[in-house]
């Protein structure tokens, strides 16, 4: 494999073995069509400005397309049946350049790639660049120190157990493309380091996958290698070519014989790279990600009267995936997850007779009638509540009312009801393991003493004279006023109990009831509005399993083998009638209470963002860091895409979120943004001081970013906060800013009109382009392909004399590559001004003793601080404390009665104390403020503390 030194190795690879994978850019199984690409290739990623919202990154690759390979109609092709849109894509390019196709991190068995020694995953759970498994290790495998490593200190480590497969792989990686048709060569240094194991047997192989997802394999000679903590090393190697038809590549080590004795495997020295023969191994350039992403169409061209076909295929990021995903309210969201067997919301509009199921597995559900009569049933009510805050926000929806007569009094009478088993359903799906879910409010008075009313039953055909006597699942509001449960077995044998957290239901408030029942553990779960206090009754006998159930009924106690006779009858409203086949856990009905009760309201931003991935079943990697809003309103998102909900969190955070060039997820707060305080690049003319240079600059004040009048919206309020600037407006002419955040705290919502105002009142210089050619000066590489939206850099532009050079530090907000096949490579970047004004810091005050002081003086003299421009007497107060001989066995603890006369520059001041001091104290000993608990350096708080430049952030 020939190498140019002034041009990365830049792979494209592509995953026909994968679909839209829920979001997440595979690690492994591509196949390399680098050698495919032409004319020139585009890749975009960013916003046009911080104010914006973030679009999808873009990726525009031509491909040649001769053989019909990328066409989906062509079942002769290589990859037939697999060209669908939205499969992954990936580009990268590794600097410097090397035979050697592995990352750093994999070749030199964790030497290089900056990561902490242990697990292999723990360190991968964020990273592209190790991606390193094994078949045999329960563990996953580990970066370990050994001095007897074969290049380094580091080494990778695997386990095999005595009992080990043969043909697992105990060492393993997907991640290099496969070329079809083109030859690779493996080879690593192993060895054996358990003293007194079986020798271990193994070969070094690669395989190629295939569609169908088997992956077929070509072996390298084996070897035995004997075990001891000093076992010398072995170099495998094997060679192979891709097929056609590859769908990736598996390269590792791989298991001959069964173990006696478990063994740790070492790895070091890997290498893979396109030849018939290993060469000496190298260390790798690092493998820089430019673009993660899916290919979403590919359109074809064929030109030169029809004997030259390209496909210009185009890709986007996961942002494009997420636009397409629109949400349901959060509860709904949050029932879907469960994979629920139905979903009645009951929220079917005025005069309707059925009720549909949202999952679409059962027709709609009838109105039943009592064979006493007809009760009263209605359909469309809105959601109310007698009690204050007695009402759910999960649901805009409508509910049914039941107002039958006799409620909770026992009395044999007419009902009207909702008959699930005229739907299809009869009792849970699976008796022996099920949970459900139903909301009700209550408006009927407290059942009389032995009777109930009874909200969901359902029940077998068994009978012992007018009363059903075996099976029953039965849910109802007990004469206590608290909710209760009955699950009993075809024997008429279970448990009856109240729901745990229960409290008094007659209210006319709303609450949630989530039960359920497993056999395997015994167990009976009866939770009321979230609450695991009680929740589970444990020890339940097998008997008690409902099996047999053949009506299920909502809205009173029916007994369908009796005619539909009715009675402990309810009333009140209902809705959200769930069953989901399976038994969920704590975790799972604390956030169907939340959301069903008010969407989530207090959630950080960070938790809603995640939150927000999971509705919309995004499960690729993420980099979700802590938000600065610590409590959100309520998760407003039905109706919304996915991708507008997620930039609704991030304005409310004043944050950012991008996907990154590996195709990771990533969400900043806003803290992000005004705490990166240095450049990590510098942009210039002066090589000599290391900046990189550039070939075009474009530079302009944009008015169109200035504001003087800002307008915050509080989301769930529409209360709005104003903050104005009245020179600004003088000066530029009124310009308004609106935004509407979702926090629930008043002062954030001033605190950020306050900040934007700062931030935009004044015009600031920004970056329309700033142009970059690496291909003419290969310098540059490392600086261009380690680039990353967000980050702050600095340009300098130093005009002819006499003109003085300026600077201008900005943050990235868009890059865009030009990758040419005549050798030019082109970025170019777009940035937003860094913020203008420092930050206050909240310091104590800091400084030290300018001459030794005896024990009994009243008087003592201080250096100046932080701060020598305001006067001492500004900073120190009259009746402060201050501390002496910090952290020294003379400390102690003075009050300040006066402070001398001091002018801006001052270098000393004369501090008059209200009492003696105690204990002698040396010159240059601490003076400062008394500290927080548990804090023992005041340098710490005070390293930028200026009291006459602060703006805070919000």
């Amino acid at each position: 494999m020939a190498v140019n030194p002034n041009w990365p190795v830049i792979e494209y690879a592509w995953g026909p073995a994968w679909g839209a994978n829920r979001g997440g850019v595979p690690q492994s199984r591509y196949v390399e069509i680098s050698t495919r690409t032409r004319n020139r290739v585009g890749l975009r990623r960013g916003r046009q400005f911080e104010l914006d919202q973030v679009r999808a990154g873009e990726a525009t690759i031509v491909l040649a397309n001769r053989d019909g390979a990328f066409d989906p109609n062509n079942a002769a092709g290589p990859w037939a049946g697999s060209v669908t849109p939205y499969q992954p894509i990936r580009v990268r390019a590794q600097w410097p350049p090397s035979i050697n196709l592995l990352t750093p991190t994999q070749a030199t068995g964790g030497d290089a790639g900056g990561y902490p020694l242990g697990f292999l995953q723990a360190n991968a759970a964020f990273s592209t660049d190790i991606a390193v498994y094994s078949d045999t290790d329960p563990t996953t495998g580990l970066i370990v120190a050994d001095a007897g490593a074969w290049q380094g200190s580091r080494v990778f480590q695997f386990g095999i157990t005595f009992n080990g497969v043969i043909g697992q792989l105990p060492c393993w990686s997907g991640q290099v493309a496969a070329e079809p048709g083109t030859t690779y060569t493996l080879q690593m240094q192993v060895r054996n380091v358990t003293a007194g194991s079986t020798p271990l047997q193994i070969q070094p192989v690669i395989g190629w996958v295939t569609s169908a997802g088997t992956i077929t394999y070509t072996a390298g000679s084996p070897v035995t290698l004997t075990g001891s903590p000093t076992a010398a090393w072995n170099r495998l190697t094997v060679t192979a070519t891709a097929p056609a038809s590859a769908y990736g590549m598996v390269h590792g080590v791989q298991l001959l014989a069964v173990l006696t004795v478990s063994a740790n495997l070492q790895i070091d020295g890997w290498q893979v790279e396109k030849g018939a023969s290993a060469s000496t191994w190298v260390q790798p350039g690092v493998a820089y990600p430019i673009f993660g992403g899916f290919i979403e169409r590919y359109p074809q061209s064929w030109t030169f009267n029809g004997t030259y076909g390209r496909v210009e295929a185009t890709s986007v990021d996961p942002f494009s995936l997420l636009s397409q995903r629109v949400l349901r309210d959060p509860l709904t969201e949050e029932i879907f997850k469960l994979n629920p067997r139905f979903v009645f919301t009951l929220g079917d509009p005025q005069s309707s007779q059925a009720f549909t199921d949202s999952v679409g597995a059962f027709p709609p559900a009838p109105v039943g009638v009592s064979k006493s009569g007809a009760g009263a049933l209605t359909a469309g009510n809105q959601i109310t509540s007698t009690s204050p805050g007695g009402a759910y926000t999960g649901s805009t929806g409508t509910v049914v009312t039941v107002a039958n007569p006799n409620p909770g009094a026992g009395v044999f009478g007419p009902a009207t009801f909702i008959s699930l088993n005229n739907s299809g359903i009869t009792g849970p799906a699976n008796p022996l393991s099920w949970t459900r879910m139903i909301a009700f409010r209550y408006t009927g008075p407290t059942p009389a003493p032995g009777y109930s009313a009874t909200i969901w039953h359902s029940v077998d055909s068994q009978h012992a004279g007018n009363y059903p006597s075996g099976s029953q699942i039965r849910v109802e509001v007990g004469p206590s006023g608290f909710p209760q449960i009955t699950v009993y077995g075809p024997g008429g044998t279970g448990l009856f109990g109240v729901f745990g957290g229960a409290t008094n239901v007659v209210d006319g408030a709303w609450h949630l009831l989530i039960f359920g029942y497993d056999q395997a553990s015994g167990t009976i779960l009866a939770s009321q509005d979230g609450s695991g206090a009680a929740a589970y009754f444990f020890s339940v006998p097998s008997t008690a399993a409902p099996t047999g159930l053949v009506y299920d009924s909502i809205g009173g106690f029916v007994d369908g083998a009796g005619g539909n006779s009715t009675w402990n009858a309810y009333q009140g409203d209902i809705s959200y009638a769930v069953e989901w086949p399976g038994f969920i856990g704590p975790a799972s009905f604390t956030s169907l209470y939340r959301a069903w009760r008010n969407s989530f309201t207090g959630d950080s931003s960070n938790a809603r963002y995640s939150r927000i991935l999971g509705w919309a079943g995004y499960a690729g990697p993420t980099a979700i860091s802590t938000g600065l809003t610590t409590s959100m309103g309520p998760a407003a998102v039905g109706g919304q895409d996915a991708l507008s909900a997620l930039q609704a969190v991030v304005d409310t955070e004043n944050g950012a979120h991008f996907v990154d060039r590996a195709g990771v997820l990533t969400f900043r707060a806003r803290s992000a943004r005004y705490n990166v305080l240095t450049p990590t690049t510098t942009f210039g003319e002066r090589a000599d001081l290391g900046e990189i240079p550039y070939e075009e600059c474009q530079l302009d004040y944009d008015p169109t970013r200035l504001a003087n009048i800002v307008k915050i919206v509080q989301a769930s309020t529409s209360q709005t906060f104003s903050a104005t600037d009245t020179p600004s407006q003088v000066a530029y002419f009124p310009r308004t800013l609106s935004r509407t955040i979702n926090t629930s705290s008043t002062q954030e919502c001033q605190d950020a009109a306050n900040y934007l105002l700062s931030r935009y009142k004044k015009p600031a210089p920004r970056i329309a382009t700033l142009q970059i050619r690496p291909s003419a000066n290969p310098s540059a590489w490392g600086a261009c392909l380690a680039l990353e939206l967000g980050t702050r850099v600095r340009v300098m532009r130093r005009p002819p004399a006499p003109a003085p050079p300026s600077q201008i530090d900005c943050l990235i907000e868009a890059i865009d590559w030009e990758l040419g096949a005549d050798g030019n490579a082109v970025v170019s970047l777009q940035c937003s001004p860094a913020d203008l004004t420092p930050y206050g810091v909240f310091a104590s005050f800091h400084t030290t003793l300018t001459i030794s002081t005896a024990a009994g003086v009243t008087a003592i003299t201080i250096n100046a601080g932080a701060d020598a421009t305001n006067p001492a007497a500004a900073q120190i107060g009259q009746g402060q404390q201050l501390i002496l001989g910090l952290g020294t066995a003379t400390q102690e603890t003075v009050t300040v009665q006066s402070v001398s006369p001091t002018t801006a520059g001052w270098t000393a001041a004369v501090l008059t104390l209200t009492g003696a001091t105690l204990n002698p104290h040396a010159a240059g000993d601490t003076v400062c403020e008394p500290l927080p608990a548990g804090t023992t350096n005041a340098t710490t708080w005070d390293a930028s503390a200026k009291f006459d430049a602060a703006a805070f952030s919000y």
